[in-house]
Formats: structure tokens, sequence, C-alpha cells
């Protein structure tokens, strides 16, 4: 748009086009078509900045949903490769935070033939692992039990009435171990808190800043059913290195399928299904035989004690 005096006022014109502008540009006057280059430069300069800026503000909003698209489509693996990156120091912090977090939470047994009694299984079934475990009894009617990065494994006293044997509870304890031996724990809490986890993860952040929902998250967690079958062996290796029998696990898991439908109790968390339970069969007849060692427990006396608690 050009505008200037004439004898009779203003005039003004309106140049449509790369080409009119080039051929006006030809016509004019030299003194004038010098000036309406350096004016063309300026505009085309404003033109290519703006252009860039509306690209850099395309990318700024196109790179979380496209960050969170990724992480949904790869979560697993990032997941992975997240809990993968934390040492063990940093998942013993960050178990004792996350235990912390729950306890408030949690009506524990603090002493007694009960607790010491799965304490004292439950060192013997994760004897030799690299994680340090520290077995707790929450008195409670779920038939449940939880365990937290790092080695923390929380047992319900329902959980606790629904065994059988020292056997059972040996197989359950392991089970919940392997757990944290395989980092499906951890690897579920990173996917469910997102991209800041797994930064916070990769970077050695464990500030209560970006793990403060953790007892929520893991109040709910729920483990896949490839998960809980890779669980499962791992469990089978425990109870082979700790010499207990692998029966327990499968008497155990069985009994509690037949009354998953009446009541979820432990696959609220735990997701079954009859082809886990059969390959969980498959698993323990394809077991070498080796040495059992009798767990040196009162098995009795246990249930006397598990019975003086109140059932909440």
């Amino acid at each position: 748009l050009l505008s200037w005096y004439t004898p009779s006022g203003l005039a003004t014109a309106m140049l449509q086009g790369d080409d009119a502008v080039d051929a006006f540009i030809k016509l004019a006057p030299p003194a004038i078509s010098g000036e309406l280059r350096r004016v063309r430069r300026a505009h085309g300069k404003r033109g290519s900045s703006f252009r860039w800026g509306i690209a850099l503000l395309a990318l700024f909003i196109l790179v979380p949903v496209l960050a969170l698209g990724l992480f949904w489509i790869f979560g697993d693996e990032v997941s992975h490769w997240a809990a993968d990156r934390v040492s063990q120091e940093q998942k013993d912090r960050l178990g004792e935070l996350a235990f912390e977090q729950m306890r408030p939470s949690l009506n524990l047994v603090e002493r007694g033939e009960v607790r010491e009694t799965v304490e004292f299984i439950g060192v013997r079934v994760t004897t030799g692992s690299r994680n340090r475990y520290v077995f707790h009894v929450a008195d409670a009617p779920e038939v449940n039990a939880f365990a937290l990065p790092g080695g923390h494994v929380v047992v319900y006293t329902g959980l606790l009435r629904a065994t059988q044997s020292a056997n059972e509870l040996a197989a359950v304890l392991a089970h919940e171990a392997s757990h944290v031996e395989k980092r499906h724990t951890l690897r579920n809490l990173i996917h469910t808190l997102g991209w800041r986890a797994v930064l916070a993860a990769a970077l050695g952040d464990f500030s209560n800043g970006i793990w403060g929902g953790m007892a929520a998250q893991l109040g709910s967690m729920r483990y896949s059913r490839d998960l809980e079958r890779e669980a499962d062996g791992e469990a089978l290796i425990m109870l082979r290195r700790a010499g207990v029998s692998p029966n327990g696990l499968l008497s155990f898991f069985e009994r509690m399928a037949e009354h998953q439908t009446a009541d979820p109790g432990i696959w609220a968390t735990h997701p079954s299904s009859q082809e886990r339970i059969a390959a969980l069969r498959k698993q323990t007849a394809l077991l070498a035989p080796y040495p059992n060692r009798t767990i040196t427990v009162d098995w009795p006396r246990f249930e006397r004690a598990l019975a003086q608690l109140p059932v909440n």
C-alpha cells in the first residue's frame, strides 16, 4: 500500500502480487525505487520472523503432545529403561519415602508372634537377594499384600488367614519379593507418574516434590498378566534358592482363583486368569527336583496368635 501527496491531495495505490511490486519499483524514479527496495526488504524480514515465530509456537505446543503420544505408545519400554537407571541406593531411598507416606494409613502389627513369623519366613525366602527386605504386617481383612521399591513388603492379616501352611506363606512372600527383584513396582510407578518420573529416575532426583503422590498410586497399582507370570517364574527361582517346596505357590493361587469372582481380594491388584494358573502348573512341573528343607515354624501356634488379633 503506497501513499503520497499531490497538488490535489493524498493519493494511494494498492499493489497486489510480487510481479506488480517488482514492475512498480523498476518504473519508479531512482530516488524512490531505492527507498521502496529498502522498505520491501524490511517487510520480508518481518514476514520471515513472523513465520519462524509461528513455527516455534507450533513446536512448543506440539512437543508435549508428541511426548505424551510417544509415552503412551512406548510407555512400558520407557519406564523399563528409566527403572534400570535407578541405583540400589536410590531404590532404597524411594522405598523408604513411599513407606513413610503409606504408614499413617496402615494399622501395623509392630511386634508379636505373627510379625516375627512373617519376618522369619520372609528372610528365609529372600536370602541372597541384593535388596534388603523388611516385612510388615497390616491388620486388615483384605486378602492382599504389596511390595515397595527397595524391599518393604506389607502383608495384610486377611491374606495370612487365607494361607494354610508355612510353605504357602513362603510362596506368597517370594511372589511379592519377586516384583521387587524384577523392578515391576518401580516400572509401574514411573509409568503411572509419567515423564516427570522418567526424567527424575534418569537424573537420580528423588525429592518429595516429584514423588509426593506415590502412596495413592501404589495403593491402586495393578500388575499386568505378563508381569504376574514373570513374577511367578522369579518366585519359583527364589523358592528353589531357599530350599522351599514350590507347591505352596500353586496351591495358594489355585485356591484363591476359585474365590476370585465372589471376592476379588488379592486379585484387585494381582489380576489372574486360568491361563496364568495353567502356566504356573507347567512351570512347576518342569522344575528339576531339588532338596527341600522344612521351614521350622510352629504353624498351629502362628494360627492361634493370628486368631487373637482383632478382625477389622
